[in-house]
């Protein structure tokens, strides 16, 4: 069971922390509309493919030098013989240009793998006759057709399936009806009908090394999709799992008596701690008249010195009192203004933070929707008395047990900005939480209500991706990225339209301007995105923001 409390110590907090860690490596950005699982399948198959074709091309080399050797001692036609001889040779030169190019495996592409296949189907089909139609150097077609059908250009691969079954099929055709005699080394002198089986057999040797080929092809890069996706898994895990560990040591350092358990501040008398954060400790109280249940908020022993945490706690207590919304925690009664500790008696809430439902991944995308519309209607009322949140995270955002239905609610004001506020409370200090927080904000500015729009935005990104928007090793790292690096594009590590990747584009972006002007309009684009009916104009501005700053790109 939890309570409100001013600040999850789950996750770390800046202050007086400015940006300064080296530039992480950018990781490449997959092509629109695909999945980051196909573009690692179908990048590595083809780096696979053009190491293959240069390992076919130094094969073919040593068979056609073979052959060329040979020609001289083996018998035949004149004319049969240099004309497979001049096939020969211009295959080797062509395989020649095409394994150079190939070297470099952008250059490798369907139309220079269909032009080398062309430029050794003379060689094969001279060779077949040379040699015999019936005779073993049917192989070398086989293999070859084995080899292309590998490939992923489906339309191709058929072609040239159909072009080496068409020409046996032609040259068989000739032989068994004797239109021409039998040119080749080794004929089969049998009846017709032996000699249309054996072709038939050829044939099914050939569709057989096609359909293989094609299969080794789909095998290949279902295997590839389900290791990158076992990868995206296991990177989603370890987030997780770190969650998970920073949420044990907060529970180890609450519950059991505190300092001021059984200890009465005004009308309550306190109980064990129930939660803690940087400045404030959360008690369980009762009222001592009624015994009605609440949650007492005191600034931290170690903090009353400080006249900047003193002044940071007062001002949440000025910021919920003026708010009237049921999705921010209800205040019951606070201290005065000459009282030695500040404290607020807050509501009781009973459920679980979002933090915990994210960890357990039980929330689907449509409740995404819901919370937004609650959380929105907190948030922007606070806008309207010139409220700034500025530490909106999964921790403090609050689904509580409530008749009907659970209810959302909007924890920790402790460090919201007052939109007129002139003093320097904050001046040159960075103050949230680095995987919600503005970019702005990470670099120590003052910040509008846009900052909110930004942490809502990176919330709606861990509910939808499972991951946070930056994962630094430290407080630095974090915030670089915060400031400089893209994150992932979320369709790479989720089953999402391309839609979302667009929205959420606009939403994390670096700039104030370029966002979302509100938590109505985001909601709506992210709902709109999530049934892949985005506004087109909003795509249009999502795709010309992504050219000037890609996913997973360092910003310059």
């Amino acid at each position: 069971m939890q309570l409100p409390r001013n600040r999850a110590p789950d996750e770390p907090t800046a202050n007086q922390l400015p940006p300064g860690a080296a530039a992480r490596r950018a990781l490449t950005t997959p092509p629109a509309g695909a999945s980051t699982s196909l573009a690692y399948a179908r990048a590595t198959l083809r780096d696979e493919g053009a190491q293959t074709a240069q390992a076919m091309i130094r094969v073919g080399r040593l068979v056609g030098a073979a052959c060329l050797l040979a020609l001289p001692w083996f018998g035949g036609g004149v004319a049969i013989r240099v004309a497979l001889a001049a096939a020969v040779v211009f295959a080797v030169a062509v395989g020649f240009v095409v394994g150079r190019r190939v070297r470099d495996v952008e250059r490798y592409s369907d139309r220079v793998m269909v032009l080398l296949a062309l430029s050794v189907a003379p060689a094969t089909f001279i060779a077949v006759l040379y040699f015999g139609v019936f005779s073993a150097a049917q192989l070398f077609p086989a293999v070859a057709l084995y080899f292309f059908a590998r490939r992923e250009h489906r339309a191709s691969t058929i072609f040239l399936y159909l072009f080496n079954a068409v020409g046996q099929a032609l040259f068989a055709f000739v032989i068994i009806a004797r239109v021409v005699p039998d040119p080749g080394l080794f004929r089969a002198d049998l009846p017709v009908l032996s000699l249309i089986a054996a072709h038939l057999l050829i044939q099914v040797g050939y569709l057989g090394a096609y359909l293989i080929g094609r299969r080794s092809y789909r095998a290949a890069q279902d295997a590839l999709e389900k290791m990158q996706h076992a990868m995206v898994l296991a990177a989603q895990r370890e987030a997780l799992l770190v969650e998970a560990r920073q949420e044990l040591d907060r529970a180890l350092r609450i519950g059991g008596p505190g300092r001021y358990s059984e200890h009465t501040f005004g009308a309550y008398r306190l109980g064990d701690v129930i939660g803690r954060g940087g400045m404030g400790e959360v008690y369980e109280a009762f009222h001592v008249d009624t015994g009605d249940a609440a949650a007492v908020k005191l600034l931290a022993p170690r903090e009353l010195a400080n006249p900047s945490s003193v002044e940071r706690f007062l001002r949440e207590m000025r910021a919920v009192r003026q708010l009237a919304s049921p999705h921010v925690v209800r205040v019951i009664a606070s201290s005065d203004e000459g009282d030695p500790i500040p404290y607020l008696v807050m509501e009781r809430l009973h459920g679980h933070d979002l933090a915990h439902h994210l960890r357990a991944g039980k929330i689907p995308p449509a409740g995404l929707d819901e919370m937004l519309a609650q959380v929105g209607a907190a948030v922007e009322e606070a806008w309207q008395r010139g409220i700034v949140h500025r530490d909106l995270k999964p921790q403090n955002l609050y689904l509580a047990d409530a008749p009907g239905r659970p209810i959302w609610k909007v924890l920790d004001f402790g460090v919201a900005a007052l939109l007129d506020h002139s003093g320097t409370l904050t001046q040159d200090h960075v103050v949230g939480t680095p995987a919600y927080m503005a970019p702005e904000q990470a670099r120590g500015e003052r910040v509008d209500f846009r900052a909110d729009v930004y942490a809502l935005a990176a919330i709606a990104y861990r509910w939808i991706t499972g991951r946070p928007v930056c994962a630094g090793k430290d407080l630095h790292a974090s915030l670089y990225q915060v400031v400089h690096v893209m994150p992932q594009r979320p369709s790479s590590l989720a089953d999402i339209p391309d839609d979302v990747d667009l929205a959420l584009a606009l939403a994390l972006a670096k700039q104030p301007a370029d966002r979302f002007a509100s938590v109505t309009d985001l909601r709506a684009a992210l709902a709109a995105a999530l049934r892949g009916e985005l506004d087109p104009a909003l795509r249009e501005r999502a795709r010309e923001q992504l050219v000037r700053h890609p996913w997973a790109a360092v910003r310059s």
